[in-house]
């Protein structure tokens, strides 16, 4: 970055017939005192004379002269004076002063006089002898501006909307008056790396000139106008590791040390020790053990008897926890199988042992030797582990019904991916011509999905093959809609000159189309090429049939690798040795309590059952209650008629009675 003063103009001393001139050096220009004086030494072609204008005076070091000159006599001509009378003058050379800063980082400009200097106070600054070349890593993308968001705001959105690594902003700086323009547009890359950096192009429509007050605004080139000025220089990383230099693109430094990521929060220095994390896995040994002796005491609750109390639990006989806790203990007493390249098959080889009231105990001694001796493997007697005698087929996942075992892989068809390849060789320069648009149809299904469809747009230029290829990876990765979808592609120029695009996906699902919108033909760049679409890995596992889907080959229901998924890279079909697939103690408890809690597990049909038994006694105790109220009512109605025909009786006894006293009268 530089911030400059007015251009160097030499002295010259010029001259006519007659007289007498002596010219004198009388110093260096006080402003800039920094280096020796030295007389100075003609630069100009020989001979020089003052009177055509050709002589010149120059320091060696690039310092300013100031020249006196003494006339006697008829003189014409001389030092600022062409063929006129010279009664003698003196001058000093301007000359220019360039600050710039290596990195492209703005220049602060202060002190008491800066003028003093041929310099304005201030901050500022901009790239001198810099250039431009794309990252194809980088993403590149397009917006329109037009009449609908040539505001300040409206271009703010537009760049934020487009999704290509950079966010706009505006800030205000507080100025106001008549011509005030407080509102400035700040563009910042998403990224960071010293590739960070960014170029922006304007082009018009319809083979117009972009818009003046646009690229006054917007336009910016390190390598040409930069009507922007860059206030924050983008920056890798550097740091050393045990003396040696690296570099990282972002804050976080990986490889440097094998298996450790470095995050650089800071400048300084600092010390890492790495070493096994014996105390985490010791933790979480410990706490296998603490809850399975939690859920046997659960379960004694639930399902024991208290001979003390003569009380049993509200599952004592129940057959489901009988089963359960049987099923634990019977994983947990069994060798892991499967486990290729390790001494480790079973807990009691890490301090894990059974006591006699069935509760698990840790020989804390006997996990740390395990630790020291075999640290690596012992994940593999908790969790899902696989190994293959080849390296470049590898475990990515399995599902409950996968059987430990060593199978043998055979593959048939290698995933591909989805290219278009040039049938041409590329030029030296491939010109695009203006308003260049074209189709892109990246990794689409069947049918079409109409977000795997976009329009790019190539900026207008003259191309080398490797800046072509550059721009079209940058242009179609620089799709938000591929972008977020996890869709791009590489862009490369083979040794044949020949330019080919491949999807970074594999399988049946990778392919890309373009077809030409406006402007230069595709024709231009890829010759009479075509696309093929990328094929899905296929072969077997252990001989039983599997499927292809990309790189990711999967066990077919049925057989023993139902759910193994492995991915298969490389460029070898046919035998590619064996795999050894286990199913540690961690993993086979979960896929246990996976049978026993899920929707159709023994709990989950145990608990439904009960609470079908709970709702037929209840469905009996209300018909019991409907039926008490009957026979009540019935009771009811009984004993009101008895009543009813006692009280009868009882006025029929005392008729009765009435008459026979009145017989007994007579």
């Amino acid at each position: 970055m530089a911030w400059k003063s007015p251009p160097r103009r030499p002295g010259v001393a010029g001259g006519g017939a007659g007289g007498r001139r002596r010219l004198d050096r009388c110093g260096a220009n006080r402003q800039h005192r920094r280096h020796p004086a030295r007389w100075p030494t003609p630069t100009s072609p020989s001979p020089a004379t003052a009177a055509a204008g050709t002589l010149q005076f120059t320091n060696a070091d690039g310092s300013n002269i100031a020249i006196a000159e003494a006339v006697t006599g008829s003189v014409t001509g001389g030092i600022g004076n062409s063929g006129t009378a010279n009664i003698g003058s003196s001058t000093t050379a301007v000359g220019s002063i360039s600050l710039v800063s290596a990195d492209g980082s703005p220049i602060t400009i202060g002190g008491t006089n800066p003028a003093g200097a041929g310099l304005t106070a201030g901050v500022g600054g901009a790239y001198l002898g810099a250039g431009f070349t794309a990252d194809s890593t980088r993403t590149s993308g397009n917006i329109v501006i037009d009449s609908s968001n040539n505001t300040l705001q409206g271009i703010m959105a537009a760049i934020n909307k487009g999704g290509f690594g950079v966010t706009a902003s505006i800030v205000s700086d507080g100025s106001t008056g008549t011509n005030a323009t407080p509102n400035h547009l700040i563009l910042t890359s998403t990224a960071t790396g010293v590739t960070s950096t960014m170029k922006i192009t304007l082009a018009g429509s319809g083979g117009n000139p972009p818009d003046p007050d646009l690229v006054s605004l917007l336009g910016y080139d390190p390598g040409g106008v930069q009507n922007l000025s860059q206030k924050s220089a983008a920056a890798d990383t550097l740091a050393t590791v045990n003396g040696i230099a690296v570099t990282s693109s972002s804050t976080s430094i990986g490889g440097a040390i094998a298996g450790v990521s470095i995050s650089a929060l800071k400048v300084g220095s600092s010390t890492l020790s790495v070493s096994k994390d014996s105390g985490s896995l010791t933790t979480a040994v410990s706490g296998f053990v603490k809850a399975y002796n939690d859920l046997t005491n659960q379960i004694k609750q639930l399902g024991g008897y208290d001979p003390d109390t003569k009380t049993g639990g509200p599952l004592l006989g129940d057959p489901t926890l009988r089963n359960l806790q049987a099923s634990i203990r019977r994983q947990l007493g069994t060798s892991i199988t499967g486990l290729q390249g390790t001494s480790l098959t079973n807990l009691s080889q890490i301090g894990i042992s059974f006591q006699k009231d069935g509760s698990l105990t840790l020989d804390n001694s006997k996990l740390q030797k395990a630790i020291t001796n075999n640290f690596n493997d012992i994940a593999g007697l908790f969790a899902a582990v696989g190994h293959g005698s080849d390296p470049d087929v590898k475990f990515a996942s399995s599902g409950t019904n996968t059987k430990a075992g060593d199978y043998a892989i055979n593959i048939t068809q290698l995933a591909t991916q989805g290219t278009l390849q040039g049938t041409n060789a590329l030029p030296a320069e491939t010109v695009i011509d203006a308003d260049t648009t074209w189709t892109v149809t990246l990794n689409d299904t069947s049918p079409p999905t109409l977000a795997n469809t976009a329009t790019i747009s190539l900026p207008a230029g003259s191309y080398n093959p490797s800046q072509l290829a550059t721009l079209l990876q940058s242009s179609i990765n620089g799709v938000s809609a591929f972008s977020n979808a996890g869709a791009t592609v590489t862009a490369t120029v083979g040794d044949d000159g020949k330019l080919k695009l491949a999807s970074t996906n594999y399988g049946s699902k990778s392919n890309i189309h373009i077809a030409t919108a406006t402007g230069t033909d595709i024709s231009a760049v890829f010759g009479t090429g075509t696309s093929v679409d990328g094929l899905d890995v296929a072969g077997t596992i252990g001989g039983y049939t599997a499927t292809g889907s990309g790189q990711t080959l999967t066990g077919s229901p049925g057989a023993p690798v139902d759910g193994l998924k492995l991915t298969i890279t490389g460029d070898a079909v046919g035998s590619r040795g064996s795999f050894g697939f286990s199913q540690g103690y961690a993993y086979q408890l979960n896929s246990l309590a996976a049978g026993y809690l899920g929707a159709k597990g023994a709990i989950t049909s145990r608990t439904t059952g009960l609470n079908n038994s709970v709702k037929d006694i209840a469905k009996q105790k209300d018909a019991f209650a409907s039926r008490l109220t009957d026979i009540e009512a019935r009771y009811r109605a009984q004993y009101t008629a008895l009543d009813t025909s006692i009280a009868s009786m009882n006025t029929t006894a005392s008729f009765l009675t009435q008459q026979f006293a009145a017989m007994a009268k007579q």
